[in-house]
């Protein structure tokens, strides 16, 4: 078999830009599994490294990112993967460069992205100011706003909502600051599993992801699911005893309540999510962002009513949450219909 050539022609037929960064790796990611190969990731105090290899084990690309997703696009950049017509735009809007990479790690290290991106975010709203995010390309961009209304500065293109607000913090030295301060002598879970040789082993299939956490041949969480890369990674953290209680039976809660799992789409929790907040973006939706007890996501509604999704680890699980425990009408706002004028 050829593996490469066969598999490049099989991922042209799952490419939706539409879907965003998030959602093309994903889809590529379960080609890859689908034909044998692996997705592989592993904690490292710079960030997460990702290797894709084929269905003999060879390395066919390696990659590195913030957190695990945009370190496996990166490693299927690396390995040829990426259609030619838009790999510039996946590289550009959807990895992390190594300047961001370096700004990021220390801020927390390890790949841990969400603590330092929910301190940024509580960090504006007590200063009076908001957080917004919106649809660039294949990437997301997180603008930080001022109490009077003013820019304080904006992230570049990135995988997802939380990787723009982490980059964007990191890139703004009082919030980068703040981070360092509150987070100096808080536990890293993304430590603990470098420092204990922890390999991340991704089955996709479906639209749903499968973790297996493995310590050499030692299995601490056997094909964990979940919706995507990082949420079925995080349960899988959990049922590895790796989280901490408090945290762990939040993150449960939101599972508990989360109606995406009882009709699955067969995407990712990212492509979803994504599609909506292509949608948003194009009809000039504010979307905030806050952290309260996890990820909220808040627009207003045509009615000045405002309408909340919430999440706990991401920004597009509380988008998919919004619309699915609200009314769509008020949140895609539904054109009229045109040409159905009957000829006389």
């Amino acid at each position: 078999m050829m593996f490469k050539e066969d598999l490049t022609d099989q991922v042209r037929g799952v490419i939706r830009p539409k879907e965003g960064s998030c959602g093309i790796c994903h889809a590529v990611a379960e080609e890859i599994c689908t034909v044998g190969g692996k997705v592989l990731a592993y904690e490292q105090p710079g960030g997460i490294l990702a290797k894709v290899t084929d269905d003999r084990g060879n390395v066919m690309g390696k990659g590195w990112g913030v957190v695990w997703s945009p370190a496996v696009l990166a490693a299927e950049v690396d390995a040829g993967l990426i259609p030619e017509d838009i790999v510039d735009a996946v590289v550009k809007e959807g990895t992390n460069t190594k300047e961001d990479m370096k700004l990021v790690a220390a801020l927390y290290g390890y790949g841990r992205v969400l603590t330092p991106a929910a301190v940024a975010l509580m960090t504006i709203k007590d200063l009076g100011g908001r957080t917004l995010i919106k649809r660039d390309g294949l990437g997301v961009v997180a603008r930080f706003i001022g109490r009077n209304g003013n820019e304080i500065s904006a992230s570049p293109p990135a995988y997802c909502p939380v990787c723009a607000i982490v980059i964007g913090a990191a890139r703004t030295p009082f919030l980068a600051r703040k981070i360092k301060k509150e987070l100096k002598d808080v536990e890293n879970v993304g430590k603990k599993k470098y420092e204990l040789g922890i390999e991340n082993r991704y089955e996709v299939k479906g639209g749903s992801v499968r973790v297996t956490l493995a310590k050499e041949d030692q299995i601490l969480a056997k094909r964990v699911l979940g919706c995507c890369m990082a949420y079925s990674t995080v349960k899988a953290e959990i049922v590895a005893g790796l989280i901490p209680d408090a945290n762990a039976k939040l993150f449960r809660a939101y599972c508990n309540m989360c109606p995406y799992k009882h009709c699955w789409l067969e995407k990712s929790m990212g492509a979803t999510g994504n599609v909506l907040l292509h949608r948003l973006t194009e009809i000039g939706t504010e979307v905030e962002v806050t952290a309260e007890g996890g990820i909220v996501a808040h627009i207003q509604g045509p009615d000045g009513q405002e309408i909340v999704g919430r999440g706990t680890l991401c920004s597009f699980s509380a988008l998919t949450n919004m619309l699915l425990r609200a009314d769509a009408t008020k949140i895609l706002k539904p054109s009229s219909t045109k040409g159905w004028e009957r000829e006389e």
